[in-house]
């Protein structure tokens, strides 16, 4: 087939998917429209496939792959089917390339009992961050978040910092479930988070939350419009596209297009401090400035309307009122609450060591090993039966 040829089809097939993903996920641009234009179009009321957003990206990808020449391997229905279909992550990722996947599902060997325990301990794992720790605080923090007129600053301010805490639970525990799902099928599905909250800078953030978005943006649209390679006032129209197409893949609302614009101004300032700060400056400024912003950004993202939004950060800066730390602390204090956030509070140490690590990934060879590991086991096992309410609470990311 002729170059011409190819990228013609190419390019069909992009459109055909993102109308698709429009008319699927956008259902309220009808309405954005009448308030912009003088027509009128009804609002279509349809449910969402649960997902479409990620394996939508997924296909994309494949396309723009074959045409670029990146996968030269040839692929059957059967491939693509099964690439854009593949259940474990697509609902909520993480984003393949088809040179990881495609390949697994074309080999013949059968599955190893050391994959099957670690796919078992890893999806246990998942459901463990996403039953115990995400939910709880969601009991824990929603009542304040979505009353934000009741309550003090402090109270709000330390909603927000656990907020940035549950999503990232959240998320993260699906996409371990994910991959503990793909082991214990014999495929491996890659890794989606790198303890993003110990990052250096907010750039470095972007490299380890949601890594499979991130390197998709980077790949097929910001490198695709240049990136740095042609100038300052490039790099900021290309960095400007990425965010602003990263806030509305979320979806087309004030909250994500701000979230989206907002991670591209706190990029740039990042970027300035790395050229401007020393060495023994850099560092520690870095870090201290995206630890300062991050939960913003996220409070950014929850939010429904500027209203709510505006309500919470004047209280949180003093605009409004003062912080109460008597009424923070009577509410954190109370039993059930203090359980539920000491409980999550240690996790959040826990989960950054090596020893989750080693249970979720290795397989026990001493006594010692093997002691701790059935101690793990029955530790995740147990609080899931024991506190987990399964299917109160939907993944965050199903939304997209």
């Amino acid at each position: 087939m002729k170059n011409y040829d190819k990228n013609k089809i190419c390019y069909f097939a992009i459109l055909v998917i993102l109308l698709l993903l429009l008319s699927s996920k956008y259902t309220y641009l009808p309405e954005y429209i009448n308030r912009l234009t003088p027509y009128t179009f009804e609002q279509a009321s349809y449910i969402i496939p649960i997902g479409i957003s990620f394996y939508s990206l997924q296909a994309i990808a494949l396309l723009v792959d074959i045409k670029n020449n990146k996968y030269t391997s040839r692929v059957s229905l059967k491939d693509v089917t099964l690439f854009v279909s593949f259940f474990p992550q697509s609902l909520a990722g993480p984003i393949h390339r088809a040179s990881e996947l495609i390949p697994q599902f074309n080999k013949n060997s059968p599955i190893e009992i050391t994959s099957l325990a670690i796919g078992f301990k890893t999806l246990l794992f998942g459901l463990f961050c996403k039953l115990i720790v995400a939910d709880k605080l969601a009991l824990l923090i929603e009542p304040i978040l979505s009353n934000q007129h009741k309550h003090d600053g402090l109270l709000l301010y330390t909603s927000t910092i656990l907020y940035s805490i549950q999503i990232y639970f959240d998320f993260w525990g699906y996409s371990l479930m994910a991959i503990g799902i793909g082991k214990c099928l014999g495929y491996d599905i890659k890794i989606n988070f790198r303890n993003p909250y110990l990052a250096s800078s907010i750039k470095d953030f972007w490299h380890r939350w949601h890594i499979s978005l991130s390197q998709w943006m980077r790949d097929y649209i910001y490198i695709s419009l240049g990136g740095n390679k042609k100038g300052y006032l490039n790099f900021l129209f290309a960095l400007f596209a990425t965010f602003l197409l990263s806030g509305i893949w979320h979806g087309i609302s004030f909250n994500f297009i701000i979230w989206g614009l907002i991670h591209m101004l706190l990029f740039i300032i990042d970027d300035i401090l790395k050229k401007h700060l020393g060495n023994s400056k850099n560092k520690y400024f870095r870090r201290l400035f995206f630890l300062a912003t991050i939960p913003f950004t996220w409070l950014i993202f929850r939010t429904s309307n500027l209203e709510e939004l505006s309500t919470i950060l004047k209280k949180i800066f003093f605009l409004t009122d003062e912080w109460s730390l008597t009424s923070s602390t009577s509410y954190f204090t109370s039993n059930v609450n203090l359980f539920y956030l000491i409980t999550c509070l240690l996790i959040v140490l826990l989960v950054n060591s090596k020893f989750v690590y080693n249970r979720m990934n290795l397989m026990p060879i001493t006594n010692t090993e093997k002691i701790l590991d059935s101690a793990f086991l029955i530790t995740c096992l147990l609080f899931i039966i024991l506190f987990g309410d399964i299917g109160q609470q939907h993944f965050l990311y199903f939304n997209f």
